[in-house]
């Protein structure tokens, strides 16, 4: 009876006992997972060895290319003044020294007013009117806009035929100057605030006459703006071209000698491109502005000191120059440019190597390339090609990006290497295989990529080094390559680059043998082959697909197998059950009986 009891407590061990049956059931499931697991790392492994041969392959084309473009044309330069001419060598330059006598600069067209914009009477303040560096404010009252403290302009002024009302009384200064630019008696007055200056013109060519008049103590309008002369009171600083044009005030309202047509709107040409303009929307800054942002290929100004447009072309040479007229609207002739003729651009004059003229070399532009190299002119250094003054400008050979690039193929050479050694060996920490180990294909090209590096390279013109070593390239004992002689490298350089080119990139150099080789196992030779570490990974991930299938199905099989099991050990359990239950009833019955 009691070893039945004692069995009813079996039903708390199910999940222990159907966890042990599983384990052994789940078993060649696990050495699946750790299949894949170990073609999946694989799988890593193969697309670095990729990574690491491609980046030799490009390293190796760098020095196996015979192109005009090939690190072996790279060229440094340089010029022994560079404040009269700058030199850039492009690959395959001319090697050689150049003496450069520069006679004339190339320049380009230029064109500008025949005559002043304003020519007619006008004077201006004889020093600057605000205190110190500030400026005054225009658009305040008299009081408040800016003038010296306690000094503000009081009192009336009359101008011509024309007297103000006292200043007090108007609501800013450029109310006032408003009033008597409008009063009909020929002035026309204003302030520039970057000079922080005032000005009065005469609009018709008429003799202007000003004075102030002041209480006893204040400080009269022109006396305050520096227009009152101390000698002569009221007399104009400076002759009849004293002021230049307001050149940011609306077109309409600049005192031009020449009056604009009413036509609101104009338009006018330079060089072929239309350019408009607004006589009540733009000043004759935003129209110089408009000019130069065009496609004109021109550069336009106003010269305040000579009270002049100039237009200089952006390009040059002898055949430059710039054709200008008016559309509609006569700003062309308002700024004395309709009848102006254009200065034609000249060429650039010069010789290299030489002191007679018959060598003269012309260009249109300062900057040009002869056998290139590519030259930009900055200034003359003579004024005869017999001078004994003139710039050297130096082409060579770049030697260092050379070495550099050799190098670099080098590091990547000991990169690929190495990593092909480490991924065929025995893992001593793990005790297993690495991914190349024991496949030909791969182990022997670590063996076959030394033998290509240093092997005799046949072929090459008889005298020339024809091994790595003979211009300073070793293997140490350990199996790195390396530039270890580099006075022996910059020794071969000096005596014959070519030989050196050709040691790498001839039929049979170095770095074409080693591209070749390359070449299959990163590049498809087909559009229907991949490289041959593209078909490894691809039978690789095939059978990690297949795996997969497998092990779908295998898991779906260990499901139901589960269910089985827990089935078998729950009926198992209710048999159980009953037959405790059973003891139990018997020991009831018999124990009535005694």
């Amino acid at each position: 009876m009691a070893s039945i009891t004692s069995a009813y407590s079996y039903s708390s061990g199910i999940d222990s006992l159907v966890s042990q049956f599983m384990a052994l059931e789940r078993k060649p499931l696990n050495v699946l997972t750790t299949n894949k697991t170990t073609l999946n790392s694989s799988l890593n492994i193969y697309s670095d060895l990729k990574t690491q041969l491609s980046a030799l392959l490009t390293a190796t084309r760098d020095l196996s290319s015979t192109s005009t473009s090939s690190i072996y044309n790279s060229r440094t330069s340089s010029s022994s003044d560079e404040t009269k001419a700058t030199v850039s060598a492009g690959s395959g330059a001319a090697v050689g020294t150049y003496q450069i006598r520069i006679k004339q600069l190339a320049t380009g067209a230029s064109i500008q007013s025949t005559a002043q914009l304003i020519t007619r009477p006008a004077t201006v303040s004889s020093s600057k009117v605000a205190p110190g560096s500030g400026t005054i404010d225009v658009t305040k009252p008299f009081s408040t806009a800016g003038f010296a403290s306690g000094s503000a302009p009081t009192g009336t002024v009359t101008i011509g035929a024309w007297t103000s009302d006292d200043l007090s009384t108007y609501a800013s200064v450029q109310s006032f100057m408003d009033a008597a630019n409008a009063a009909g008696v020929n002035a026309n007055m204003y302030y520039n605030k970057t000079e922080d200056k005032f000005y009065l013109e005469s609009k018709t060519g008429a003799a202007l006459t000003f004075s102030e008049s002041v209480a006893g103590g204040s400080t009269g309008f022109f006396t305050q703006i520096k227009m009152r002369d101390a000698t002569t009171p009221y007399a104009y600083h400076g002759t009849a071209d004293a002021t230049g044009v307001q050149s940011d005030a609306l077109l309409k309202n600049i005192n031009f000698d020449t009056a604009l047509t009413s036509t609101t709107t104009g338009a006018f040409k330079i060089n072929g491109v239309e350019i408009s303009y607004n006589t009540d929307i733009d000043s004759l800054d935003n129209v110089i502005s408009r000019i130069n942002s065009s496609t004109a290929n021109v550069n336009a100004f106003y010269d305040t000191s000579l009270d002049k447009i100039l237009i200089k072309s952006k390009g040059s040479g002898s055949t430059d120059t710039i054709t200008l007229s008016d559309v509609t609207g006569n700003l062309m002739n308002v700024l004395n440019l309709g009848a102006a003729s254009a200065t034609s651009g000249v060429d650039a004059k010069l010789t290299i190597n030489s002191t007679s003229s018959s060598d003269e070399i012309t260009k249109s532009s300062n900057s040009f390339t002869i056998n290139g190299i590519g030259y930009t002119l900055k200034n003359t250094n003579v004024t005869a090609y017999t001078d004994t003054t003139y710039t050297t400008i130096t082409a060579k050979q770049d030697t260092s990006a050379i070495q550099a690039k050799i190098t670099t193929f080098l590091d990547k050479f000991n990169a690929a290497t190495e990593f092909i050694k480490n991924k065929s060996s025995l893992n001593t920490s793990t005790k297993t295989r690495e991914a190349l180990a024991g496949n030909s294909t791969y182990t022997s090209l670590r063996g076959l990529l030394f033998q290509k590096l240093t092997t005799q390279v046949t072929g090459l013109t008889a005298g020339n080094p024809d091994y790595l070593n003979e211009i300073g390239i070793t293997v140490s004992s350990s199996l790195k390559a390396s530039l270890s002689d580099t006075t022996k490298f910059n020794n071969a350089i000096a005596s014959s680059s070519k030989a050196v080119e050709d040691l790498f990139n001839s039929t049979n150099g170095v770095a074409k043998k080693i591209e070749a080789l390359l070449k299959p196992f990163v590049e498809s030779s087909s559009s229907d082959k991949g490289s041959i570490i593209d078909e490894t990974k691809t039978a690789i991930s095939k059978s990690v697909t297949s795996i997969d299938t497998r092990i779908s199905r295998m898991e779906t099989r260990l499901a139901l197998r589960e269910a089985q099991y827990r089935q078998q050990f729950y009926k198992m359990q209710e048999l159980l059950n009953r037959a405790v239950l059973q003891n139990s009833q018997i020991g009831s019955m018999m124990s009535s009986y005694y």
